[in-house]
C-alpha cells in the first residue's frame, strides 16, 4: 500500500462517532477529573455510553478495537486525536501503556510469550520507569542500580513520573549494573507489582496538566527479581540483547511519540473549535477588517495542526510498513505539542479574559499539553535527533 494522507471511510466514520461521542459524553466531567486529580468515579458508566469500541480492559472480556487497512499505527493516531478531542480524562481509564512495548523490543522469545502476548490478549497497563530526581532526558544518568546476586538481581534507586506506575501489572524499570560504563552500563528488567522490595512512594504526584493521569513516584529497596527478568537474558545465562538498554527505552517511545502528537493535536483542534464557536457569536462586535483577521488567523492555526497530522501519520505509516524512522518519528514529536502549545495561547487570547477563565477548558488544555513537549522525549532532544539525521552526530 503506497503512503497516502487520505483515510478510508471506515476510518473516517468511526472518527467522526468517537469525536462526537468525546465531546458530548467526556468533556462535561473535564473540569473535575482536573480538580479532583482523579477520573470522574462513574467512569465506567461514562464510557458503556459509547457506540464505537474503546479498547476497554475493564470488561469481563477485553475489548479490541476495529482493524482498518490503514494499519495498526495509523489507526492509533486517529484515535488517540478524537479520543483527546473530548479531553485527556479519558485516555488512562482504557488500560495500556508502554512498558510492554520494551519488553518487544528487547525480549527474547520466552519473554515476549510471558510478558508481550498476555497485554496484546487482556489489555493490562504495564508501566515505564526511566525518569529520576536529578535526570530527564539524559537517559546516560540513570542512578538505580542492579546488582547480581546469584540467581537474582537487587534493584535499589528511584523513580519518579512513572505512568500507570501504581495501577500496572508490571513496570520496565531501566538500571545500570555498572555506573563506569555510563549508557553501555544501562539495562532493563521487568519487576511484576508484587515483587519485594517495590514501593508505591506516591500514587498520583502533584503536577501542573494531565492531574487526572496517574504518574508515580516508585521507590525499590533492595527489590529482589529472578535473573531472568532482564530483558534478552534466560535462566541459563545472556541471551543475545537485541537491543542494550538505552536503545529499548528509547526504542519503545519512539513508537509512541507521535501518539503524543496525535493527543496534542486533538486538543489543539479543540480549542481552536471552541474559541471559533465563541468567536463566531460575537462577530456583530467585529469591524470587517478585524474580523477577516480573525478569520485568517484561525485558518493559519488549522493549517499548522494539519502539518502536524502529516508529519505524524508518515512516521506511523513507515511503522506499519516495517520501515520506522526515528528521525521521522522525531519530526512529528518535535513539532506537534510545542506548535499546539502556542495554538491554545492565542486561542485564549483572542478570547480575551474569558479565555483565562476556568468556566472554559482552554486554560486547562494548555496545561495538559504542555507536558506532552517534555515527557517521552522533550521536543528539544526530537530535534537534535532530527538535525543528527540530516547533518551528523556534531548537531546539537
Amino acid at each position: 500500500m503506497t503512503y497516502s494522507a487520505q483515510l478510508s471511510k471506515p476510518l473516517v466514520d468511526y472518527a467522526r462517532t468517537l469525536r462526537e461521542w468525546s465531546t458530548s459524553e467526556a468533556r462535561p466531567y473535564a473540569r473535575a477529573a482536573d480538580t479532583d486529580h482523579r477520573p470522574p468515579a462513574n467512569w465506567a458508566d461514562v464510557l458503556d455510553t459509547c457506540p464505537v469500541p474503546l479498547g476497554r480492559v475493564d470488561l469481563p472480556e477485553p475489548q479490541a478495537l476495529p482493524d482498518f487497512e490503514e494499519g495498526y499505527w495509523v489507526r492509533a493516531l486517529v484515535f488517540y486525536e478524537s479520543l483527546n478531542y473530548g479531553d485527556i480524562w479519558v485516555h488512562p481509564t482504557l488500560g495500556g501503556g508502554i512498558g510492554h512495548l520494551v519488553v518487544e523490543s528487547m525480549g527474547t522469545p520466552e519473554q515476549l510469550e510471558k510478558w508481550y502476548e498476555p497485554v496484546l490478549e487482556r489489555g493490562f497497563t504495564t508501566g515505564f520507569a526511566l525518569t529520576e530526581p536529578g535526570f530527564g532526558s539524559d537517559t546516560s544518568q540513570v542512578s538505580t542500580t542492579a546488582t547480581r546476586d546469584g540467581d537474582n538481581w537487587v534493584i535499589n534507586g528511584t523513580k519518579i513520573y512513572c505512568s500507570g506506575g501504581a495501577t500496572a501489572e508490571y513496570v520496565v524499570v531501566f538500571a545500570t549494573v555498572d555506573k563506569s560504563l555510563g549508557a553501555k552500563g544501562i539495562n532493563a528488567f521487568v519487576v511484576p507489582k508484587d515483587a519485594p522490595g517495590f514501593v508505591v512512594a506516591k500514587e498520583n504526584e502533584q503536577k501542573l496538566g494531565i492531574r487526572s493521569w496517574v504518574t508515580s513516584e516508585l521507590v525499590f529497596d533492595h527489590c529482589v527479581i529472578p535473573v531472568e527478568n532482564q530483558l534478552g537474558w534466560t535462566p541459563d545465562g545472556a541471551a543475545t540483547p537485541r537491543r542494550s538498554g538505552q536503545g529499548g527505552a528509547l526504542g519503545a517511545l519512539a513508537h509512541n511519540r507521535p501518539n503524543m502528537s496525535a493527543m496534542c493535536i486533538g486538543l489543539g483542534q479543540a480549542s481552536i473549535d471552541v474559541t471559533a464557536g465563541i468567536l463566531a457569536g460575537q462577530k456583530a462586535g467585529f469591524t470587517p477588517q478585524r474580523w477577516q483577521a480573525v478569520e485568517s488567523e484561525l485558518e493559519r492555526m488549522n493549517a499548522a495542526l494539519e502539518r502536524g497530522r502529516r508529519m505524524t501519520f508518515r512516521a506511523q505509516y513507515l511503522v506499519d510498513q516495517g520501515k520506522e524512522d526515528r528521525a521521522v518519528s522525531a519530526a512529528g514529536k518535535g513539532y506537534a505539542p510545542q506548535t499546539v502549545e502556542r495554538v491554545i495561547r492565542r486561542c485564549m487570547q483572542l478570547l480575551g479574559p474569558e479565555g483565562t477563565s476556568q468556566d472554559l477548558l482552554l486554560e486547562k488544555w494548555y496545561r495538559d499539553v504542555k507536558i506532552m513537549d517534555i515527557f517521552e522525549g522533550s521536543g528539544q532532544v526530537q530535534r537534535i535527533v532530527v538535525g543528527r539525521t540530516l547533518m551528523g552526530r556534531l548537531v546539537g
